[in-house]
């Protein structure tokens, strides 16, 4: 007995000698997930990390800028690395250095090694979503294939709404060091499930020598270097800052010649015939929009509420809960729906709902709305979410030829978190200015004597009218906020209206012109 009881246990933990789909799909999905949500965990737990660290202001930015450019160093060259070394190893050692160094995060004390560390967190965390898609459909028979976008879409909805919810409990209730610990459990469980999931292969040196390594670490650092110029810009004040303008620049300069490379050099590290596809091209770009209109829900709202309603992650957390409920509840219904309807109409109803949303937002909010006013827009932007993803992703996917995956899986990721940290930077510069506006033309109506000012100066301090003036500028800048996202919504109604008939496909019914 005790002899096979170790055979059976030494046998638990061989590696993987044949695919197992079930497995290599619960690894991928975990992964997924788990970059979502570490990412907003460790956003809206920034505030009270900084306390835990004793980071001042600017400390904390270049912590959360450098865990998440690092992000941008490794996703573009997932897929080439997986076609080397096997998607098993791809996956596993990110995942046992990640568990690592979220581990020992919480007990460091000097800020450089604190900077390091968030910046191997940040590589390791960037391994997982460029093979989500491409193992989960290659592991799944085509039936099965929309369940697994709509679980995909899912995460989404899970790392933004959830993680407000932990990030206050962690934070608030247990212990703030489950910020990072949370990585520390699910981390090894990834790299066991991809163990058991996929055999590793030999190295491919004929690719590994013949790469356009160059190419792709200077495409790479291009998108670090902007992500990080954007990110840092709203903390440094942007072209008055020496490191916002060379990043900026040199990022720019980088990537116009890593574009002229891949133009040009038949050898590149990726491949722009992809684009080429009228769908493809079309459907990528309103991904990259999506990052603007997914902001109600990921910064508009959660940062109104701690501005003007002064309310914790903790606080707001119910409202996020009822929003991923929402999603969750919906994405059957999706499904169903994206079997039996075009993909566009999908994704029409999901931009038309959003847009329609943020605009009743930008003309009814006020300094009085709190989670409770938000609910019902915060459950249509979600129901909006759902429709859009599922009709974006199905028509990513069936529109592009199977001899492109590689470059797909390299483009796709790019709207994932390139796109996001650009509007999150262009979106927090766009409510400054105009909370800068807004102030001084309520300021204005203060010096010229305006006699409705002057009647409520009256029953208060001047510090109690700077305090309104401020409040209510802020409040206006929100409500700019949302008036740009009905915009970008236009445009992206406007770019889905040019999409063209899919190709015959097994994912969703074919239909005419």
């Amino acid at each position: 007995m005790p002899g096979n009881r170790s055979l059976s246990v030494g046998r638990f933990f061989l590696p993987a000698r044949l695919p197992n789909p079930a497995l290599t799909v619960t690894a991928v999905f975990l992964g997924a997930f788990l970059t979502t949500f570490q990412g907003r965990l460790f956003s809206m737990s920034l505030a009270d990390l900084r306390g835990q660290f004793g980071l001042d202001v600017i400390e904390s930015a270049w912590l959360s800028t450098t865990a998440n450019a690092a992000q941008l160093l490794t996703m573009p060259v997932t897929v080439w690395l997986s076609l080397i070394f096997g998607p098993a190893l791809v996956i596993i050692v990110p995942s046992l250095c990640l568990a690592l160094a979220t581990l020992v995060i919480p007990f460091v004390q000097g800020y450089e090694l604190l900077l390091v560390l968030h910046l191997v967190m940040g590589l390791c965390l960037g391994v997982y979503l460029p093979l989500t898609i491409s193992l989960a459909l290659r592991s799944l028979k085509p039936q099965f294939w929309l369940l697994a976008m709509a679980v995909y879409s899912l995460r989404v909805s899970f790392g933004t709404d959830i993680g407000v919810k932990i990030s206050g409990i962690y934070v608030d209730v247990i212990d703030w060091r489950w910020v990072y610990w949370t990585a520390s459990i699910v981390g090894p469980l990834i790299a066991f499930t991809a163990w058991k999931a996929l055999p590793i292969p030999p190295v491919d040196r004929g690719k590994l020598r013949e790469t356009d390594w160059g190419g792709m670490a200077m495409f790479c650092l291009s998108l670090a270097m902007l992500f990080a110029g954007c990110s840092l810009g709203e903390t440094l004040g942007w072209f008055s800052s020496g490191i916002v303008t060379a990043c900026l620049g040199a990022g720019a300069i980088l990537l116009a010649i890593s574009v002229a490379n891949i133009l040009l050099n038949r050898e590149a590290f990726v491949d722009v015939t992809p684009l080429a596809n009228h769908n493809v091209r079309t459907a990528l770009l309103i991904a990259c929009l999506y990052a603007v209109l997914m902001a109600p829900t990921s910064l508009l709202v959660p940062n109104f509420l701690a501005a003007i309603g002064k309310l914790k992650p903790l606080q707001t957390g119910t409202a996020s809960l009822m929003v991923f409920a929402t999603y969750l509840v919906l994405t059957p219904t999706a499904v169903w729906l994206a079997r039996r309807v075009d993909a566009r109409l999908l994704l029409i109803a999901g931009l038309t709902i959003i847009t329609f949303t943020s605009a009743c937002c930008g003309v009814h909010i006020s300094n009085e709305w709190r989670t409770d006013q938000y609910l019902p827009a915060l459950i249509l932007f979600a129901a909006g979410e759902c429709l859009t993803l599922m009709g974006l992703i199905p028509i990513i996917v069936v529109n592009m030829n199977p001899l492109h995956a590689v470059a797909i899986g390299f483009y796709a990721p790019l709207a994932r978190l390139f796109a996001p940290g650009i509007a999150s930077g262009l979106m927090s510069a766009a409510l400054r200015i105009s909370a800068d506006t807004h102030g001084a033309m309520l300021k204005a109506g203060v010096e010229t004597g305006d006699p409705a000012v002057l009647q409520r100066a009256a029953l208060g301090s001047i510090s109690n009218i700077a305090l309104i003036i401020n409040r209510e500028a802020t409040v206006l800048s929100y409500i700019d906020g949302f008036y740009l996202v009905f915009w970008v919504g236009i445009l992206a109604l406007l770019l889905s209206a040019t999409l063209k008939t899919a190709p015959v496909n097994p994912l969703t019914p074919p239909r005419s012109n």
